[in-house]
């Protein structure tokens, strides 16, 4: 009789045979989610097709190189090199068009620091700019920093903080452009991981083949069996999952249950899910099967991802994580739309929208909102819906995102004095949302103020159209500053918000007049606030000064931290402006002003 040993290295031969077969048979196509049955005639009711998993679309790229100093280049210039020559630590995936930064970033920084700060970057950031300076900065091909490389190597330190970010689209695009010879397995992993978060089922599958080709894995297996599950081999599947189990893995009840549940299309059994995995949430997806209610309180960006895009997610998850993800930067406003627009929300909430939004201040009521927006017919109609969708939105801290979220709508109202009522919350919107072409339309059509609150939410209105735009946008007035002064006196709170307000103009390069700040000085204004450590602002200042931008953006989002906008204090938010205008991020540095000002209610 044979020994278990010999009868389980014939199994797990044959599994991978099967495997191989099953691989070279594999259609170019996106695989099937679901076994293989027997036609069945189409139901008369209108019912969505099943979905089938489709490789992310990507745009057409160059081949991606590395820039390096290379021996003989004229002048000591910069020539570009193939990876196979090269160190990959230097690789980048964005173009000039995508925000790249310069290829001297961390010119005169020593490998060790850079390696350091990337390592230290917040993860959950709270600022919409310092999160995409993070991403740009872990994106952009760069000159090596000086010194001996370090592990984890500086790739690796990257993509990790990619994940960590929840930047899992530019993750992928990273590795899937690195060359063949590159088989770390962090980045493997990583890699395996992204492929997992996005659906890309042809790229997860193609990952697990070439891992298996290395060692046989339990992670490598399970998603072995997961590929075949797919392909609709549900026997082969079934054989994989036993030989788990005789090579002493141990049991895993949520990947169990919902491979159960792929491979005979019935309903998962789930108790006790704690933390998702990328397989586990790419699993639910295959069979269908919704993810558990508090799946959304995990803290990790990737997951929300995940949930967020596939159609098996609960509407209101879905819709919440999406408005969440809008938010940091993570998705688009396009892609939070299309979240919006696909949610299967009941029709008696869609009957009465502007009712229903007022009742339900959450995420389900500003989409309902966007939803009617597209039931209207007449710009007066469409201006109405906006108006109250902007108004709940600053009501209810959602301000900046619903701006983002009508501002191309906005932008198609022709101004007019018609809409003067409306040219107010237009003009605001637009510059929030960073859309100041369109915004120089609309302040040409608003009336002047007639009581003292038209004159606050103006004064308001000018600030933010000078931090945003300067000059290009609105004239400099010191005499609105002073009487915004004068009248603030008495008002502790707009005392508070307008100094906060001069330290960011200043910050941002205005000519702030030292007399305003006087009026705005009261007796016992002091308060706890948070503060990073001393060396840190000094570091963003000698980074700043010197022009080393890898360090001042990493130093800068150091300072910002995973803090609200709202609770950080103008002695953080200056300096951390301020650097990024020295290090020729004028654009933005005043985003970010405009962020912190709308997070502190101006």
């Amino acid at each position: 009789m044979r020994s278990s040993a010999a009868r389980l290295a014939l199994a797990a031969g044959l599994v991978a045979v099967l495997w191989s077969v099953a691989a070279a048979a594999q259609p170019s196509g996106p695989i099937r989610l679901t076994p293989t049955r027997p036609a069945t005639p189409p139901p008369a009711t209108d019912v969505r097709p099943a979905e089938d998993p489709k490789p992310v679309p990507t745009e057409a790229l160059p081949s991606p190189g590395i820039l390096t100093n290379a021996p003989g280049t004229p002048q000591g210039g910069i020539q570009v090199d193939t990876l196979q020559a090269v160190d990959a630590d230097a690789l980048g995936t964005l173009s000039a068009e995508e925000g790249a930064l310069p290829t001297t970033l961390w010119q005169g920084t020593p490998r060790p620091v850079a390696d350091r700060l990337i390592g230290l970057l917040p993860a959950l950031p709270e600022a919409r700019v310092g999160r995409d300076l993070e991403r740009r900065l872990l994106l952009s091909a760069a000159l090596l920093p000086e010194g001996p490389a370090a592990e984890p190597r500086l790739l690796v330190a990257r993509a990790e903080k990619l994940a960590a970010l929840g930047e899992i689209a530019g993750l992928d695009r990273l590795l899937k452009s690195l060359p063949p010879r590159i088989n770390d397995e962090r980045l493997i992993r990583l890699k395996l991981d992204a492929a997992y978060l996005l659906f890309d089922t042809n790229g997860a599958c193609a990952e697990v083949r070439r891992a298996l080709g290395v060692s046989r894995s339990e992670a490598a297996q399970r998603g072995q069996a997961f590929c075949l599950a797919l392909a609709g081999d549900g026997g082969k599947a079934e054989l994989s999952l036993r030989l788990l189990s005789e090579q002493g893995f141990k049991p895993d009840p949520t990947y169990d249950a919902l491979m159960e549940a792929l491979i005979h299309g019935t309903r998962a059994r789930l108790s006790g899910v704690k933390e998702l995995r990328p397989l586990d949430l790419a699993l639910f997806r295959a069979a269908k099967q919704p993810p558990p209610p508090d799946a959304a309180s995990s803290r990790s960006p990737g997951v929300w991802w995940a949930l967020a895009d596939s159609p098996s997610t609960e509407p209101g998850m879905r819709i919440m994580l999406a408005e969440r993800l809008e938010a940091m930067g993570v998705w688009s406003v396009e892609r939070r739309t299309k979240v919006i627009l696909e949610a299967d929300l009941p029709a008696e909430l869609l009957d009465n929208p502007l009712s229903r939004a007022e009742a339900d201040p959450g995420p389900r009521g500003r989409a309902i909102l966007r939803r009617a927006l597209d039931r209207q017919q007449t710009p007066l109609a469409r201006a109405q819906v906006i108006d109250k969708a902007l108004a709940l939105g600053a009501k209810n801290n959602a301000y900046a995102g619903e701006a983002r979220l009508y501002a191309s709508s906005i932008a198609a109202i022709p101004p007019s004095v018609d809409f003067a009522w409306f040219a107010p919350a237009a003009a605001r919107a637009l510059v929030v949302a960073g859309q100041l072409d369109a915004a120089r339309g609309w302040t040409g059509v608003i009336e002047a103020p007639r009581d003292d609150a038209g004159r606050v939410a103006a004064d308001r209105l000018w600030a933010l159209s000078r931090l945003a735009g300067g000059d290009a946008l609105e004239p400099w007035r010191n005499d609105r500053l002073l009487v915004w002064a004068e009248r603030a006196k008495t008002q502790p709170e707009e005392a508070s918000r307008l100094a906060r307000l001069l330290a960011l103009m200043e910050a941002t390069g205005e000519p702030v007049d030292g007399r305003v700040w006087r009026d705005l000085v009261a007796d016992g204004d002091r308060r706890p606030v948070a503060m990073p450590t001393p060396a840190l602002l000094p570091a963003l200042a000698e980074a700043a000064a010197k022009g080393r931008i890898g360090e001042g953006i990493a130093f800068g989002a150091l300072a910002l931290g995973e803090t609200r906008l709202a609770d950080l204090p103008p002695p953080v938010l200056a300096p951390v402006i301020a650097g990024l205008v020295r290090l020729g991020l004028a654009g933005e540095a005043r985003a970010l002003a405009v962020e912190a000002a709308v997070a502190a209610g101006l």
